[in-house]
């Protein structure tokens, strides 16, 4: 095997123009599928966090009532589903604003703050003032503040058929990235929620968000939830309610690994014939072994050797340029507030395993080679010189 590989080096030292083009090749092909494949799933990623990562990804609500015993079942939920990583009730009440000589729909939405920000992120999202702590105190959206003319310490009055008129203190505003929920929303604490609306003790639902390695199970997270709570209770999932998102999701994993496919086909193809050529053009070297002694088997050894250092050689030049060209895309391209495109996550599985993929499909070309090799005949090959 040593002999069969100081030979490959030999072969592929010989002809440095025609080793330069294959592992060039090679190279532009790990590089265009990784930075392809890092970008597809960032936007992927984004899309999904931007969609759903701050927001109830499972939610438990009752048919025809409030929940009353929310605490045993968030205990019971907690206690069986590890890939369960915020729970919390929630109580959302409809009511009204005057916005001028008209009426605004308005939700005021009772939440855990202590634990609120695992979902919603609202500490990222306060663009003044701070969270609520006393009683009568709330949170708005940006858009509402914007629509009623609101400021932090303003009064916020609101009505509803079960409590007549309230009023509260805006202690801050909050940009939640939606418009529906900027222009609607008004976020107090569960406890002043449950006061205001005199609903003590009880919650309109349950809503839980998912460890994001499992994010994709919402479907037999929430079936698993579904087999131990009360029967009288709804549950639903992100899946559920976003298929479009799925539909695109889909569309962009299926693109992204067919242009891949591609790739490694053509970098397949274009190191096998080129490995073809190399085979004729050292078929009286090849013959010359032949007739000392190397066996077919060695001689087909030498060819998928040489495969295999052009792969390791190509796929390791092409994943690090691959890998700084996704940097340098991430850190130059930007949205219209600045921020990137794209988060930047690198998945090294997906590194590695296209790094890997680009060696064997390599070594597959030159095994293609390395049988033309087997049908060189050393006798003809000395006689036609």
């Amino acid at each position: 095997m040593r002999n069969n590989f100081k030979i490959a080096y030999r072969f592929i030292k010989s002809n440095k123009a025609q080793t330069i083009l294959i592992a060039l090749g090679i190279a532009l092909g790990v590089t265009v599928q990784l930075f392809l494949g890092l970008l597809i799933n960032n936007l992927n990623d984004n899309l999904l966090n931007k969609t759903i990562g701050n927001t109830s990804q499972i939610t438990v609500s009752s048919k025809d009532k409030g929940i009353s015993n929310y605490n045993d079942i968030i205990a019971n939920i907690k206690d069986k589903e590890d890939k369960i990583t915020n729970i919390m009730g929630v109580l959302d009440n409809p009511a009204i604003v005057k916005e001028g000589d008209s009426n605004k729909s308005i939700i005021v939405r009772g939440l855990d703050l202590s634990k609120e920000n695992d979902i919603y992120d609202l500490s990222n999202k306060i663009s003044e003032g701070e969270f609520p702590q006393n009683e009568n105190e709330v949170l708005i959206g940006k858009g509402l503040s914007e629509d009623l003319n609101l400021k932090v310490d303003d009064e916020l009055g609101f009505s509803s058929p079960s409590i007549g008129e309230k009023k509260v203190r805006v202690t801050g505003i909050v940009d939640l990235k939606v418009k529906g929920m900027n222009d609607s929303w008004v976020i107090t604490t569960l406890a002043n929620s449950q006061k205001i609306f005199s609903k003590e003790g009880e919650v309109s639902s349950i809503e839980m968000k998912i460890n994001n390695d499992y994010v994709f199970e919402s479907d037999e997270i929430s079936k698993s939830i579904s087999s131990y709570i009360p029967s009288d209770l709804d549950i639903v999932n992100w899946k559920e309610d976003n298929e479009s998102l799925l539909d695109a999701l889909s569309g962009q994993k299926t693109s992204s690994i067919t242009i891949q496919v591609f790739i490694i086909i053509s970098v397949t193809m274009s190191i096998a014939g080129v490995l073809a050529i190399s085979v004729i053009q050292k078929s009286k070297q090849i013959g010359i072994l032949k007739a000392m002694g190397i066996r077919n088997r060695s001689a087909a050894a030498i060819f998928i050797l040489q495969g295999l250092i052009f792969g390791v050689v190509g796929a390791l030049s092409g994943g690090i340029l691959g890998i700084t060209l996704f940097k340098i895309f991430t850190v130059m391209v930007k949205t219209s507030d600045g921020s990137p495109l794209v988060p930047g996550n690198m998945y090294y599985g997906f590194i590695l395993m296209s790094i890997i993929i680009s060696i064997l499909a390599a070594v597959l070309a030159s095994i293609i080679a390395a049988k033309k090799s087997l049908k060189l005949d050393p006798i003809d090959i000395i006689r036609n010189n």
